[in-house]
């Protein structure tokens, strides 16, 4: 207990968090696979999505209120005991375990293609599970501390990149405007919500933070930002590359970079691409280890996460091995996680506060009406 009492998360390290944890698929292939789902309205498809998500956060904020000293585990375990907290934890847990080990190899085939193409695959991996271990190892406290310092920097090298991709806008390549048609649009939004799966880590630090009653105003402010990156990086994409060869490169914003030259002596933006993708990369894999052992040890109650570490970053390493290449990662992260990843994300916050809630109404009734019979 005196370990939790030390950890202390400033509104703005917390922010920066979650930023990054949420902004780093971009630097992947979400502008690619939105463009699939939305063609010319890949950009409104993602606006659609941010909106969805800030109002369903604004609903569960505003529930979550009465429990806002506690995570989402706490809250588990007031609505269904011991049990409904464990069985909470390893499903939170699944899924940024899943989410971890697809991403670790997304990142190391990229890495791959890029620059180490006669590198094995299990060295590259290698190399980002050595890097995920020690900031794992450092503790969320300097997790958040390292983020409030790079998110703004990779923000600013973000909007450069975008900025140079002004000269090749082309507004007739995002028509038509409503792409496959407003019904479609709403359908492939649902899916897509899980591009914000990983909100769920706010509800995990709400302990921690300086001032607990801040959770609402940072997920808030976390989704407006996310959703403004989002929807600007998927329109300056589509802007550049018109549906369907914007369906085409398997690293959108790096062939983005790559694409720009402005005279003779500004080139080869992709490197301060790269810069970027590897600083976010580790950021996020670190935090998602970090949330893996963190949801393990706080499911079993046991002392203390580190020892969970070197077994957990074992595990990740050995199913980040088992697709034969990036397509096959590639076909589990959009056959599987991107369709049902939601729901946990989701539903089952809302399921779990609206328990507790319930739970905590009738016991207070219960004692109401004791003390009146005695």
């Amino acid at each position: 207990m005196q370990m939790k009492q030390k950890i202390k998360i400033g509104n703005f390290e917390a922010l920066c968090l979650l930023i990054n944890m949420f902004c780093s698929k971009l630097i992947l292939d979400f502008p690619r696979y939105v463009s699939e789902d939305g063609g010319t309205a890949s950009w409104l498809l993602v606006l659609l999505i941010s909106i969805v998500v800030f109002v369903v956060f604004t609903f569960l904020a505003r529930i979550y209120k009465k429990f806002s000293d506690k995570d989402i585990l706490d809250v588990a375990k007031l609505a269904f005991g011991e049990p409904g907290k464990i069985i909470a934890g390893l499903l939170f847990m699944l899924q940024f375990l899943y989410l971890v080990t697809i991403v670790v190899r997304e990142f190391a085939e990229d890495i791959k293609v890029i620059s180490l193409t006669t590198t094995p695959i299990s060295i590259i991996i290698s190399l980002f599970c050595i890097g995920m271990l020690t900031g794992a190892f450092l503790g969320i406290e300097t997790l958040c501390r390292i983020n409030a310092l790079a998110v703004p920097v990779l923000s600013a090298a973000f909007i450069f990149i975008l900025l140079l991709s002004i000269p090749r806008f082309d507004s007739s390549k995002i028509a038509p405007w409503l792409g496959p048609g407003p019904a479609v649009l709403i359908k492939k939004a649902i899916p897509n919500i899980s591009a914000y799966s990983e909100l769920t880590t706010l509800l995990f630090i709400i302990p921690y933070l300086n001032d607990k009653g801040n959770y609402v105003s940072i997920g808030k402010y976390a989704i407006l930002a996310s959703g403004f990156f989002f929807t600007v990086g998927t329109l300056t994409y589509t802007l550049v590359y018109q549906y369907p060869m914007s369906t085409e490169f398997f690293l959108p914003l790096y062939q983005l970079a790559r694409s720009i030259a402005i005279g003779r002596f500004l080139s080869r933006i992709e490197a301060i691409f790269i810069l970027v993708w590897a600083s976010s990369a580790f950021l996020y894999l670190s935090s998602g280890l970090y949330f893996v052992t963190y949801m393990f040890k706080k499911s079993f109650g046991l002392q203390t996460r580190k020892p969970l570490l070197i077994p957990f970053t074992i595990l990740i390493f050995s199913i980040a091995m088992i697709p034969e290449n990036l397509y096959s990662a590639l076909r589990l992260k959009m056959g599987y996680y991107r369709n049902y990843a939601w729901i946990i994300t989701i539903i089952v916050p809302l399921f779990l506060v609206t328990a507790a809630s319930v739970r905590a109404k009738i016991e207070r009734r219960n004692k109401s009406d004791e003390a009146k019979s005695q």
